[in-house]
């Protein structure tokens, strides 16, 4: 762990918390006690407990200015956004993933002699520039998705690839499940975030700081509904910008539905599809050969 940890750039000394569950964040928060570093890990007695452990920290007081949070978690398992703390870095040992977040300094940021609106400004034509959004259902990842990506990736210094979670439908794969592909085929790409969300893309777009969606196309129909759809994200956020892209001639007939048809009846779709999809769409849904 200390390894991990220096890795992580962690060096300085601190009081540390030993977190193991929500009941003593609070209880530190009533004490008054303030620390520079925090360690939240397994066991986990659900899976929503470390968001709402990272929640309570960062709305509680107890973390001091620009303090550290180091976060265990499995692998596939994506950390939420949470205001007031940035992710700074991840590093994956195996099916272990540790998360480095760090507090906002509010009295660091004060002292390079900016006013709140030009910190304002500055971040807004940064995250202009800098940061896009795409996300899918990615039920499953297509080789058609990885076009789009890697050629939003060429344009844009930060891509945030997002599964979008939706609790009304049954997916073929589970959202871990999903990640857990999306990190074995993007992992070794720089500039590339994987995360999860629910709830309205816009919102979510927001929250993340994102000012660039990307879309893919692959017909007049797809145009239709997308073009519907931009123009309510830009009523209700009016600094969101839509980049439709056009999918790739060999990937224009490419869709999820049809591939699970394929597979079902037994037919081959390594050609349309990373190979430890096909391998894991043969799991699920193979027919006979």
């Amino acid at each position: 762990m200390r390894d991990n940890l220096a890795s992580l750039g962690v060096e300085r000394e601190a009081r540390v918390l030993r977190c193991d569950a929500l009941a003593a964040v609070r209880r530190l928060a009533r004490a008054g006690e303030r620390f520079e570093l925090a360690f939240l890990d397994p066991p986990w007695t659900d899976p929503v407990e470390p968001e709402r452990t990272l929640r309570a920290l960062a709305t509680s007081g107890i973390l001091a200015p620009g303090a550290t949070l180091v976060v265990e978690t499995a692998r596939g398992r994506a950390l939420p956004e949470i205001e007031g703390l940035v992710l700074v870095d991840e590093r994956r040992y195996g099916d272990t993933v540790i998360h480095r977040l760090q507090g906002r300094d509010a009295s660091r940021d004060d002292s390079r002699g900016r006013s709140e609106a030009q910190m304002q400004d500055a971040g807004d034509a940064e995250h202009m520039v800098g940061r896009a959004l795409f996300a899918a259902s990615f039920d499953p990842l297509t080789n058609g998705h990885l076009d789009l990506i890697q050629r939003a990736k060429a344009i844009f210094p930060e891509l945030v690839v997002a599964v979008a979670r939706n609790v009304a439908k049954q997916g073929t794969f589970t959202v871990d499940e999903r990640l857990e592909i999306l990190h074995v085929v993007l992992d070794a790409e720089p500039g590339i975030r994987i995360t999860a969300f629910e709830g309205l893309l816009v919102d979510y777009a927001r929250q993340i700081g994102a000012r660039v969606l990307v879309r893919g196309l692959r017909a007049v129909s797809d145009f239709e509904y997308e073009f519907e759809m931009a123009l309510m994200n830009k009523r209700m956020y009016p600094e969101i910008e839509t980049l439709f892209m056009m999918t790739s001639q060999q990937f224009f007939y490419v869709s999820s539905s049809r591939l699970k048809e394929l597979v079902r009846f037994g037919a081959q779709v390594e050609d349309f599809v990373p190979s430890i999809v096909a391998k894991k769409l043969q799991e699920k849904l193979g027919g006979p050969r």
